[in-house]
């Protein structure tokens, strides 16, 4: 039985490694934009759990923070958000076979070490990667840091090769850029550990969305157990940097007594799927000392949500994004580990298509390396 001390030492560094959930549309079924009523239904399939020593190619399999398919390949692109402080900042590819309707164990296939600007390998805590997309000609993929906002260091979106050289960084609106004042303390921009944990590539690959785990820090405040927290979602053109779009996307309260003691408690964005021309799904991971893991599908759009594109602040009147709930991993009764990565996944043999996700073991500290199944109609 832990110690009272050991259990906040283990919230402590949950709540720091928290971060990380994508998918670049492959084949998504457009599943309505208009109205929440067209949201569609998930049921839960199984999931397979890797253990905590299973080593690839020298390295440790953990801190799974993204996941993506493509189904031309048959393959997942995972990526490991460890911040080049347990072996080097990287991704795998990999199958998770689907064996009579049922989610089988992965398969590793490649290890790629991601390199910096330098060509080099990311120096430790250079870079914090979350979530990973491939992209639409294979040739390469798209991926997102989270930075050190506590530090002044902005997250990116960057674009790499298929053996891990950086392409180009997309731009970002400033309103994201983290900013201290005199005394170090944050003042604009992504809080820190609460960055893009989240990003989407639209199907055609034209378009990049990406949404902050929790709010901007001008924006309001971070979600607890009083309050929800509004994120704020950006839709980037990918040939050109260009802003297409800012919303307020409405992260739930987090579901803990009022009385919770901070650092105890979190809940955000981790991932982001498409799910229509302008409607996605997001996954909000939440996590409770002494509950656990746990997590919300979402299905959301921009549609009729009021523009708050070059706002260096929000006022909070404006008018979020709708969402309606898809599935709740608190109706299995089981904590779900740190669910932070999702993609649509292969039709399924019943004909529905299948949503994978991915659980951030934190390298044995909490939670274990997961992988779950769902399936959507239609």
């Amino acid at each position: 039985m832990l110690t009272g001390k050991v259990v906040g030492a283990v919230a402590a560094t949950v709540m720091t490694a928290l971060g990380g959930l994508g998918s670049t549309g492959d084949g998504a079924p457009d599943l309505g934009s208009a109205a929440p009523d067209s949201a569609p239904r998930a049921s839960y399939v199984n999931a397979v759990t890797v253990p905590n020593d299973l080593s690839f190619d020298g390295q440790l399999v953990g801190g799974l923070s993204g996941i993506d398919y493509a189904a031309d390949l048959d393959e997942y692109v995972t990526i490991s958000d460890n911040r080049g402080e347990s072996g080097p900042v990287r991704l795998y590819t990999h199958r998770l076979p689907i064996v009579d309707g049922k989610l089988t164990a992965p398969q590793f296939d490649t290890l790629v070490p991601l390199l910096d600007t330098t060509g080099g390998p990311y120096a430790p805590r250079a870079a914090d990667t979350e979530s990973v997309r491939w992209t639409p000609d294979r040739t390469g993929y798209l991926y997102t840091s989270e930075g050190e906002a506590k530090r002044g260091v902005g997250g990116f979106i960057r674009e790499a090769t298929r053996d891990g050289h950086v392409v180009r960084d997309l731009p970002l609106p400033d309103a994201f850029q983290p900013k201290l004042d005199g005394a170090g303390t944050p003042v604009s921009g992504i809080r820190d550990n609460l960055g893009f944990e989240a990003m989407a590539l639209s199907k055609d690959g034209a378009t990049v969305t990406a949404v902050s785990e929790n709010a901007l820090v001008q924006d309001g405040p971070e979600a607890s157990p009083t309050t929800g927290s509004p994120s704020r979602l950006v839709r980037i053109d990918r040939a050109g940097g260009r802003d297409l779009g800012e919303y307020v996307y409405p992260v739930d309260q987090v579901p803990a007594p009022a009385d919770a003691k901070p650092g105890t408690y979190t809940n955000g964005v981790a991932e982001i799927i498409p799910a229509g021309p302008d409607s996605y799904l997001t996954l909000e991971r939440n996590f409770v000392l002494g509950k656990g893991f746990s997590g919300k599908i979402y299905w959301t759009t921009t549609a009729g949500a009021e523009s708050v594109t070059g706002k260096a602040a929000i006022t909070g009147s404006e008018r979020p994004m709708t969402k309606k709930l898809v599935f709740d991993f608190a109706s299995l009764g089981a904590d779900s580990d740190c669910i932070e990565g999702m993609t649509w996944g292969p039709r399924l043999p019943d004909g529905s298509r299948s949503l994978v996700l991915a659980a951030d073991n934190n390298f044995g500290l909490a939670g274990r390396t997961t992988f779950h199944l769902l399936a959507v109609a239609g």
